[in-house]
């Protein structure tokens, strides 16, 4: 869904650079828009004047707002960002993208911007500038927010200087949104809790609020002797790791034996959204702490994790004993980042017989497997299991994953790892206390 948001501008440009100030005498277009799904609304008024070929923002604090006689473009919706908007040409704009934070950064290059026209069948072309890293995703557009498509190479190309990518919309007619990822916000997210809490008995608790005051939501099955964490979002523009966790999670609650037998067994204990904040604010990767969420596992700085710590502390005084952890997020190409076998107690090294069981059955979907020895590094991962001595791994999903194969390999991997725990012994974790970071 798209919450949209009111905004103000005002414009200079005109001939010979003179000032066209908002009560123009002429009137310009008026634009209404509303999310399909939502009532929310927004007037979005574009004093466009036939005397000024180009229009351009007077102030930085409406930079990510900027017009030509022949179409606007914006960020007034949750997930919406860019630095700035500029018109080179009435059918032509120049759009920078520049991280939340001065590097280092990791290079993960978010955008979200809607196109209106003041016409029908405008074309449109797009030039991305992107500062302190490459142009890493490709776009996806979208008439109303929420069905999205990815852009064909035909309309698309990388170049010529790094960071820069150049997009041609040759036919706009109605207002257009243009997206690093599909826009996955909050409200989706609540909407998806719903969904949830319609075929298995849940838990919903807010455990705290982030920074901006957004709920930190954790959703917990019937008490059961051993807990599976599923974690996801602490990077906000990672949507393929966040729709391959909800793919997971419903192959988790369906109403099939297996399904049933593990949560029989097995509570689970669910973060879809670790950084609404971020999320909402189109961040490439920070909290609006300025900090990297995943790399807070320990020191516990921001709200964020200071709320699942506490939340961790409360699930260790009960008798649940921690059997794994999932980590969910998105990079270049989809990998498992797991233990190395043999640094784990018990007969098995789950990750590889999980994920060798996984390939077995999609073996047309490529993944790595990356087992790597703990680091100092104060991630989600090393944190679970120095704490527990537990599996704990990193679920990466590739960015350009076609997401049919996300749907469909999503829920092999969680079956898998029901069939797995439940074919271990739980006796080699539950005679001992838990181990302390």
């Amino acid at each position: 869904m798209i919450r949209l948001v009111q905004i103000e501008a005002k414009w200079t440009g005109g001939i010979d650079g003179g000032q066209l100030p908002v009560g123009c005498s002429r009137a310009g277009v008026f634009s209404l828009f509303a999310s399909k799904a939502r009532s929310h609304m927004l007037i979005f008024a574009l004093c466009l004047s036939a005397c000024a070929p180009t229009a351009r923002l007077a102030d930085d604090a409406s930079a990510q707002f900027c017009a030509s006689p022949l179409l606007a473009v914006d960020a007034a919706f949750d997930g919406g960002n860019f630095h700035r908007c500029e018109f080179l040409a009435a059918d032509e704009v120049l759009i920078e993208i520049h991280p939340e934070d001065a590097p280092p950064i990791n290079p993960s290059a978010w955008y979200s911007f809607r196109v209106t026209p003041a016409q029908s069948n405008t074309a449109l072309a797009i030039t991305l500038q992107v500062q302190d890293g490459p142009a890493r995703y490709w776009p996806w557009v979208s008439a109303d927010g929420e069905d999205w498509t990815r852009l064909p190479e035909s309309q698309v190309q990388r170049g010529p200087e790094e960071g820069a990518m150049q997009i041609a919309l040759p036919d706009v007619d109605a207002p257009l949104w243009v997206s690093a990822q599909e826009l996955l916000q909050p409200d989706d997210y609540e909407d998806w809790y719903a969904a949830l809490e319609a075929r298995v008995p849940l838990q919903r608790e807010q455990i705290g609020v982030s920074a901006q005051g957004r709920p930190l939501t954790v959703l917990r099955t019937e008490p059961r002797a051993e807990v599976v964490y599923l974690l996801g979002r602490q990077h906000p523009p990672e949507v393929t790791g966040a729709l391959a966790m909800q793919h997971f999670v419903d192959a988790v609650f369906a109403d099939t034996d297996l399904a049933r037998a593990f949560r029989e067994r097995f509570a689970l204990v669910l973060l879809p959204l670790l950084n609404p904040d971020g999320v909402v604010e189109g961040y490439w990767r920070h909290n609006t702490g300025g900090v990297d969420l995943n790399r807070d596992w320990g020191p516990f700085t921001q709200p964020e994790t200071q709320a699942v710590a506490r939340l961790l502390d409360a699930m260790d005084a009960l008798p649940m004993q921690p059997r794994l952890m999932l980590d969910f997020h998105s990079t270049q190409e989809s990998r498992f980042y797991t233990q190395v076998a043999g640094e784990l107690p018990g007969e098995q090294d789950f990750a590889t017989v999980w994920l060798d069981r996984a390939r077995a059955r999609i073996p047309d979907f490529p993944f790595r497997h990356d087992a790597l020895a703990p680091s100092a590094q104060q991630n989600t991962k090393n944190y679970f299991f120095r704490r527990y001595q537990i599996p704990a791994i990193t679920y990466e999903l590739g960015d350009d994953v076609p997401r049919e194969a996300i749907a469909s390999s999503a829920p092999v991997f969680a079956q898998e790892m029901m069939r797995t725990l439940l074919l271990q012994q739980g006796s080699h974790h539950l005679l001992g206390k838990h181990r302390r970071a």
